[in-house]
């Protein structure tokens, strides 16, 4: 029996533009559009995503790795990731309607910057029933501790939960524990996957 559906955010729940989003970090910056995505910054997403670095710490990479001195702070980051993130309606819908069956929790590799950009342009995450971040877990998906801890802060078994995320990497790592999983692509397959396990949506 399905108690806990745990979702991803971004690409599920929220659509991400990544374009829009790095075209106002090249712009707040001061630097081109291809620079955006160093190789030193990804490595230090990872870093941030794990909560092994503060906002602080990471804004304050950020502009040594942009060698940047101008006054760019934490709010500035913020609307920029305000920009990068907009509501999926659709899905939006089906997390109500299952709220009303089961409990509904995030499953996120995401940061405590972006968390704070979601929290301040929409309340969607007041509305789910548990968040499970990486950042707070100290682990990241697919590795296999961010899903012993999502089960663990659950207070269920893998065979209690479904699981559904854009990535198929995340959605097999979910499996490898036992958890029926789904790759988000489009709402129309989601409807399919959670109707096949007892789920009405």
């Amino acid at each position: 029996m399905v108690k806990v559906v745990f979702s991803d955010l971004g690409n599920v729940i929220v659509r991400v533009n990544m374009a829009a989003a790095i075209a106002r970090i090249a712009e707040e910056f001061h630097i081109p559009e291809t620079s955006v995505l160093e190789p030193a910054l990804l490595i230090l997403e990872k870093q941030f995503e794990k909560g092994q670095i503060t906002i602080e710490e990471h804004l304050a990479a950020v502009k040594r790795i942009y060698k940047f001195d101008g006054q760019v702070g934490i709010p500035d980051l913020e609307r920029i990731w305000q920009v990068g993130f907009e509501l999926n309606p659709d899905v939006w819908r089906i997390v109500q309607n299952l709220r009303k069956q089961v409990s509904v929790y995030l499953l996120s590799n995401t940061n405590a910057l972006h968390i704070r950009a979601i929290r301040r342009k929409y309340d969607i995450l007041d509305n789910l029933d548990g968040l499970v971040l990486s950042y707070e877990a100290g682990a990241l998906k697919p590795e296999p501790e961010i899903y012993e801890y999502a089960l663990r802060k659950a207070g269920i078994s893998a065979g209690e939960a479904l699981f559904i995320d854009d990535l198929a990497e995340n959605v097999a790592g979910a499996e490898r524990l036992g958890i029926r999983a789904h790759q988000f692509n489009e709402v129309r397959n989601l409807v399919i996957f959670l109707r096949e396990n007892g789920l009405g949506v």
